[in-house]
């Protein structure tokens, strides 16, 4: 048996990082060949509390500190709670490549994955890598000139030191082979693997009254990141206004973008001028079980990006795995879901996203899935995921290690 650690670090401080530590967990678990999983969460320990303490003195300077709504520790609490609970060890270590060191050693690990940053080169444990796109190489406008450039740097090192890298979808493989084309290194597309938890499928209905929400609404599940493209939503809803004015677009999902501040005043400002205000509800981070609980009820999942590192992103991952319909802008990675409930717009094109609501709305009321077709469903997609993850740690420890990596 395999004994295997799971890295938290660079995914535990966002929401879409524990959705994806969530699927290499499950994936796991329901993997063929059965293994001992050790998760690694980097909450407690010197390093971190110094890392704080730094940051905290900056912001009494007054110096610029970069800074979002951090899951809080409920989130970390779902992603190992429910049918992987008693499956994996948790173990709560410092940041910093010496503290993983020390914790793959203490606990005679065999391979350590997903590797958000490569590890110094005198780094022990076998390891698997992790990109999660090159949105820097398709949208560098959305970037400073130095994010590019520390973008660009990240991958080449992680290139250039792992013996394996896991991505997401076949198009950000396609990405890494055009932008870096002389790399050697073995590059793993995983495949789509949307799951629900039995917790999801039992869950209380949704809290509508709570957030004042109407029973016909649809629902947009992002960041307020200019990439996730909420205009084109809005104007598509604005589209639909006269003709179903009771319909609401409910939005959850952190509201700020530090790369462009003002980012979520504009679309507030633009909601307002196409007289959509009354009918939006912008939720902003809201615990995961209240999220799903809206998503399984909403009418549809509007997915309007404009670009994804994997197929749909984690809202559309959501609704293929509980059964409810989804609109999705038809950028190449979205292209990559091929689930029957699940249809798309042209990218950008409010018009052609509306006429997809408008169809939703004037469609008979779907028939969902039961319980156990999704878990079923759910269940299978995540044992080929599982053993596409063991299948690369496999090879990984049983090829030499390069020189100037591990």
């Amino acid at each position: 048996m395999k004994r295997i650690g799971i890295l938290g670090h660079g995914f535990i401080e966002w929401g879409g990082g524990l959705d994806f530590l969530r699927l290499i967990c499950g994936s796991l678990v329901a993997a063929s060949e059965p293994v001992e999983l050790h998760l690694l969460l980097p909450t407690r320990g010197p390093r971190l509390m110094a890392r704080r303490a730094i940051r905290h003195l900056k912001r009494i300077l007054g110096r610029p500190v970069i800074d979002s709504k951090r899951p809080d520790s409920r989130h970390i609490v779902e992603l190992i709670s429910g049918e992987m609970r008693g499956r994996l060890s948790v173990h709560l270590i410092d940041i910093g490549s010496a503290a993983v060191n020390r914790a793959a050693r203490r606990l005679n690990l065999d391979v350590l994955l997903p590797a958000h940053y490569a590890p110094r080169p005198s780094f022990h444990t076998p390891w698997l890598g992790y990109i999660a796109d090159l949105q820097h190489v398709h949208f560098p406008q959305f970037f400073s000139p130095q994010e590019v450039a520390v973008r660009h740097r990240h991958c080449e090192t992680m290139l250039n030191q792992a013996r394996c890298v896991i991505v997401n979808a076949q198009a950000v493989v396609d990405d890494i082979r055009n932008a870096y084309p002389n790399h050697a290194t073995n590059i793993v597309a995983l495949p789509f693997a949307p799951a629900p938890s039995k917790e999801w499928l039992s869950a209380a209905a949704p809290p509508l009254d709570r957030y004042q929400i109407s029973e016909n609404y649809f629902i947009i599940c992002n960041q307020f990141w200019q990439h996730k493209d909420h205009l084109t939503a809005w104007r598509a809803f604005a589209a639909l206004h006269d003709e179903f004015p009771d319909v609401q677009l409910v939005c959850t999902g952190e509201t700020s973008d530090f790369r462009n501040p003002t980012h979520f005043e504009l679309l507030k400002q633009e909601a307002q001028r196409l007289g959509i205000s009354a009918n939006l509800r912008i939720l902003g981070l809201i615990p995961k079980h209240e999220q799903i609980a809206l998503l399984r009820s909403a009418l549809a999942v509007v997915q309007p990006t404009l670009f994804e590192g994997g197929p749909g992103g984690g809202a559309v991952f959501d609704a293929v795995a509980l059964g409810v319909p989804a609109i999705v802008s038809d950028i190449s990675v979205n292209l990559e879901v091929t689930d029957p409930a699940v249809c798309f717009f042209r990218q950008g094109d409010a018009e052609h996203l509306a006429q997809r609501m408008r169809d939703v709305l004037q469609r008979p009321a779907r028939q969902p899935a039961t319980a156990p077709e999704l878990l079923a469903a759910g269940e299978q997609r995540r044992r080929a995921c599982g053993d596409v993850l063991i299948a690369a740690a496999t090879q990984l420890r049983a090829s030499p290690a390069r020189q100037h990596g591990q």
